[in-house]
């Protein structure tokens, strides 16, 4: 007995020490993949590639923040860690931000002719031009492509920096749920839909990446996600159940619009729920607005999202609005073969027309 319970404690013993050092090592993957990406940074605006450089820093309590970066000396305040969960596509098409560059673009104008010729006579590289370079994980990347596909972005105006990515947690350290089923060519990403690659290969399980991507159109009908399981608990519900259930979210619904508001893919310079002649959704906060609000969001994102996950972890209420978005994305899978998020030349079904569309909706 005491040999057996001897054997087990040892057992329990290599164990933890097996997950601890795990840990460390992961931590020390971490360090030495930010050490990368801030080297990175620094030499993309020596060199004048870029005016700017969008990442992950640290606020004064702490806490990770967007971090904007126009000078060399400022990219040693980029973080990388489990907490860097903003998908930080949505300041391409942030007003503030793009007019920021615009204006410098155009306070060069003046000066830029001469600028390029001591440039040229120096032997030196050009100064950039209103340049960007955005750091994103994998899933993020899906978003740019959504928006490259939807001309809201220049590409070759873009240096995107993806990071291999082990998967972001909580504050309580605890993984997103989006990264428990995250394919390797998302945490892995892919070189060509990116600019830099930076970070080790992650190991995680499940195998290594097929070398198959998970977005654009699908030539293998069979070949489709099968992770929809939060999707299919409450399919089985009918119809006067599912009702009840999503009214008791959509009543928690503040209408503080967080989740429009961190959406890279919800880009309109005039919302439809912020007009007001007409006004289509009254903007008070009650179950009825509420879910029209929220269905008409899912209509609009429909074989657009890319489930980045963004609205759902910014939400104050707990709303689970992956559950609608992903609905909507396993119908356009499962009608039209489509994922978005990978191929730039893709277009959505739903914004798009081809003659072999089903069309049986038409009898």
């Amino acid at each position: 007995m005491k040999d057996s319970a001897l054997r087990k404690a040892e057992a329990i013993a290599q164990k933890a020490a097996s997950e601890r050092q795990k840990v460390a090592d992961r931590q020390k993957a971490s360090e030495r993949q930010k050490a990368a990406l801030r080297k990175t940074a620094a030499d993309l605006l020596a060199q004048k590639a870029v005016d700017l450089v969008i990442g992950y820093g640290r606020s004064s309590g702490g806490d990770v923040v967007p971090l904007f970066v126009s000078r060399v000396e400022e990219a040693q305040a980029l973080e990388w860690n489990q907490h860097c969960t903003y998908n930080l596509v949505c300041y391409l098409t942030d007003p503030e931000v793009v007019g920021s560059l615009e204006r410098k673009e155009k306070s060069k104008a003046g000066k830029a002719e001469t600028r390029a010729k001591d440039a040229d006579k120096a032997g030196n590289a050009r100064p950039a031009a209103g340049k960007v370079a955005i750091v994103v994980k994998g899933c993020d990347l899906k978003s740019l492509v959504v928006l490259q596909s939807e001309n809201q972005v220049q590409r070759e105006r873009l240096t995107v920096i993806a990071l291999t990515c082990p998967g972001v947690a909580d504050e309580t350290g605890r993984l997103l749920a989006k990264c428990e089923g995250c394919p390797p060519d998302v945490y892995n990403p892919r070189g060509e839909l990116c600019d830099l690659v930076v970070g080790e290969p992650v190991q995680r399980p499940g195998g290594e990446s097929t070398g198959k991507q998970s977005g654009g159109p699908l030539s293998d009908p069979e070949n489709q996600d099968s992770t929809y399981c939060d999707v299919e608990e409450i399919d089985v519900l009918n119809p006067a159940e599912r009702r009840e259930l999503w009214d008791g979210y959509f009543a928690r619904c503040l209408r503080c619009y967080a989740c429009r508001n961190v959406c890279p893919l919800c880009y309109c310079k005039e919302c439809v729920f912020d007009q007001h002649d007409p006004r289509w959704v009254s903007p008070a906060a009650a179950v009825a607005s509420n879910r029209s609000f929220h269905l008409i969001r899912a209509y609009h994102l429909a074989g657009r999202c890319v489930d980045c996950g963004e609205c759902e972890r910014a939400c104050p209420v707990g709303i689970p609005l992956r559950r609608i978005n992903r609905k909507a994305a396993r119908v356009v899978e499962e009608s039209f073969h489509f994922r978005a998020g990978l191929d730039p030349e893709a277009k959505s079904p739903l914004v798009a027309f081809a003659n072999e569309d089903p069309q049986e909706f038409i009898e």
